[in-house]
C-alpha cells in the first residue's frame, strides 16, 4: 500500500506553488526570516528550494537539501500533503540511492507526512551520521531492500570531536520493510500469505563506530520487517517508543549473542506478528535495560528471550507471555500478568 509511488495532481502542485509563493523558504508571511530551506513535491519548479527537479539529483532533492542545510546552518522542512481518496495522491520522494544525513548540531528537520520511497533492493534507505541536540520528524519511509529502513550510525566526529548521536529527538510516522504493509502482499488483501519474505530491519541503532546515547525516539508504526527494532554496540540511555511493530518476524532485538553492549535503555513496544509463524517477540542480550511490552500471541515463538549474558534487565508485560531464559537464574526480572499457559 505504502511502497508504491503516486503521481501528484496538477491541482495539488498549483496549490503548493501558491503556498510557496506566499511563504518562501526564507521568510514567513510577516516577512520575518525563518532560516529554513524547503523540499517541495515539484521543487524547485513549484517554489521550493529543492525537490525532484533539482539538477542531477538521485534522491528527489533530499540529499542536496540536507547538505545545504548543514553547510548554511539552516533548518529544513520536507513538504508532505493530505492523501485524498479520488483526489490528490500521496506526496512521494523517490530515493534511488541511500539518503545520508550528515552530522549536524542543533539542527531541526520537520515536515508533513510525505513518503520517502527507497527503490533499490540492497542497502540502507536512510542513514544518520553523528547528531547532537537536534530534532527530526519524518512521515513514511518505505524500503524493500535487505538493509535498514533507517540506520542511525555515528561515524564522523562532530563539532565536539565526538562520534556520537546524543540529546536528539527522532519521530517517524511509519517504517515499512520488504514484506510490505498488507498480510497478503497487495493493498486490501488481509489474509496472510505465508510464502512472503520479511526483509530488512525497520530501525537499527548501530553503535559499532560511535555511541548512541540519551536520545528520544518515537516510531508510530513498523511493519513488514525481518527485524523491527535492532540495538547493537554502544547504545545506551535511550528512550524508545515503538507504538506498533507488526507483520514481521523478530520484533525487538537488544544486542546479540556476541553483543552484550546495549545498556540502560528504556523501550516500550506493542508487538503483533499477525500470524507469521516464524515470528518472535523481544530478545535481550544486554544489561540494565527496561522493556514495557504488550503482545498479541505468537504462533510458535516466545514473547521474550533473555540471552546467556543478559543481566539486570527488567521486562514489564501487559499481556500473557512465553519466556525463554538462557541467563543465570535471577539475573533478570519479569513483571506482569501470569505467563502464557500457566
Amino acid at each position: 500500500m505504502r511502497a508504491r509511488p503516486f503521481d501528484r495532481t496538477a491541482a495539488a502542485c498549483l496549490a503548493f506553488a501558491c503556498l510557496a509563493a506566499s511563504t518562501s523558504a526564507q521568510e514567513s508571511p510577516a516577512g520575518r526570516a525563518t532560516n529554513r530551506l524547503v523540499v517541495s513535491p515539484q521543487g524547485p519548479r513549484d517554489g521550493g528550494d529543492f525537490g525532484p527537479h533539482t539538477p542531477g539529483t538521485k534522491t528527489s532533492g533530499l540529499q542536496e537539501a540536507f547538505d545545504a542545510a548543514k553547510a548554511r546552518g539552516m533548518d529544513l522542512y520536507v513538504a508532505g500533503g493530505n492523501w485524498t481518496e479520488g483526489g490528490a495522491g500521496a506526496v512521494v520522494y523517490n530515493l534511488h540511492e541511500p539518503l545520508r544525513i550528515p552530522w549536524m548540531q542543533n539542527a531541526r528537520v520537520d515536515g508533513g507526512h510525505a513518503v520517502l520511497n527507497y527503490t533499490r533492493k540492497e542497502g540502507d534507505a536512510v542513514v544518520f551520521d553523528s547528531q547532537m541536540s537536534g530534532a527530526f520528524r519524518f512521515g513514511l519511509i518505505v524500503s524493500a531492500a535487505d538493509g535498514a529502513v533507517v540506520r542511525i550510525k555515528p561515524t564522523t566526529a562532530g563539532p565536539d570531536r565526538f562520534r556520537v548521536v546524543t540529546s536528539t529527538e527522532f519521530v517517524f510516522n511509519a517504517l515499512v520493510g520488504g514484506g510490505g504493509a498488507w498480510p497478503g502482499g497487495e493493498p486490501h488483501k488481509s489474509d496472510l500469505d505465508e510464502a512472503r519474505r520479511w526483509v530488512g530491519t525497520g530501525l537499527w541503532l548501530d553503535g559499532s563506530e560511535g555511541s548512541i546515547d540519551a536520545n528520544k525516539i518515537t516510531v508510530l508504526e513498523t511493519v513488514g520487517c525481518g527485524v523491527g527494532l535492532q540495538l547493537s554496540g554502544a547504545v545506551s540511555r535511550n528512550t524508545i517508543e515503538e507504538v506498533n511493530i507488526h507483520l514481521g518476524e523478530a520484533h525487538v532485538r537488544v544486542g546479540g549473542p556476541d553483543d552484550p553492549k546495549p545498556a540502560d535503555n528504556r523501550i516500550e513496544a506493542f508487538m503483533d506478528c499477525q500470524g507469521v509463524k516464524t515470528a518472535s517477540g523481544a530478545a535481550v542480550f544486554g544489561s540494565r535495560n527496561m522493556l514495557t511490552l504488550s503482545a498479541r500471541p505468537f504462533p510458535v515463538g516466545p514473547d521474550l528471550t533473555f540471552g546467556e549474558k543478559a543481566a539486570g534487565n527488567l521486562a514489564i508485560f501487559h499481556s500473557p507471555y512465553r519466556l525463554v531464559d538462557r541467563a543465570p537464574p535471577g539475573a533478570n526480572h519479569v513483571l506482569g500478568v501470569p505467563a502464557a499457559g500457566k
